[in-house]
């Protein structure tokens, strides 16, 4: 199973105290002989120097300042798109190849920016319905786009929630009964674990859901999940180095 890790802003705070969390993470990954693809946004680039990143974790974009693509103008899009990927490659001292729109909110013409922005692969959508979002049913498996392997994200087998953490926390134990028979790509947000509810720069439908099993409860959830799947890989081991 491929595993991603959006590294974001606290949910609902102008802050980044979840960046606390990694380095446990990160141990706990490399005891299970686990590695990931770390889809960091690129305003908390500088917040890594005193962060080491295990050398066989792969660092792709989470865009520049985690905005809601579909709602800026082009040039906007590009410098979201453009100016990640030169914090992260100039503060990180890698190659970046992939990119995640923020909240899987994708404008149509997106893979033709990551084209020419110097992109080889995105993973910015959701398989099967996810409500709300898409007009049409994407793919479950990797595909072509504007000459970009988009790597989709699983749905859990109810309503086509994304297949991470979130719903399998907000709905534990239930949840384990939807997760995709073929686990493919799997993914989580630091921020979940910290034990505070989401802010007020959140929508109080999200505070009012996201903050169910947060914590040391979606700690738990997520190790022991991320256990009994182990070794998990980073996608540019799955698709990239072959």
């Amino acid at each position: 199973m491929i595993l991603t890790i959006d590294i974001e802003p606290d949910w609902g705070y102008d802050s980044s105290d979840n960046l606390q969390f990694l380095p446990e993470i990160f141990d706990f990954l490399r005891s299970i002989n686990s590695c990931a693809t770390l889809f960091i946004v690129g305003s908390l680039a500088d917040r890594f120097k005193d962060i080491r990143i295990p050398k066989k974790f792969e660092i792709a974009s989470h865009s520049m300042n985690h905005r809601d693509l579909t709602k800026l103008d082009e040039q906007e899009q590009m410098n979201e798109i453009v100016q990640s990927k030169e914090v992260l490659e100039h503060k990180l001292k890698t190659k970046i190849n992939g990119f995640r729109a923020p909240f899987f909110l994708a404008p149509d013409h997106l893979w033709s920016l990551l084209g020419s922005a110097g992109y080889s692969y995105s993973s910015s959508l959701v398989s099967g319905f996810f409500p709300g979002r898409y007009k049409n049913k994407i793919p479950d498996k990797p595909f072509e786009r504007q000459g970009i392997k988009e790597i989709p994200l699983q749905s859990f087998q109810i309503f086509g929630f994304p297949f991470g953490l979130s719903f399998l926390r907000i709905a534990h134990p239930i949840s384990n009964r939807f997760v995709p028979k073929d686990k493919r790509i799997f993914y989580f947000h630091p921020t979940e674990l910290l034990e505070r509810r989401p802010g007020p720069l959140e929508s109080k439908l999200v505070r009012l859901f996201y903050q169910i099993n947060r914590g040391k409860k979606a700690k738990k959830i997520l190790f022991d999940f991320l256990e009994s799947q182990a070794p998990t890989q980073s996608i540019r081991q799955a698709y990239l180095d072959k």
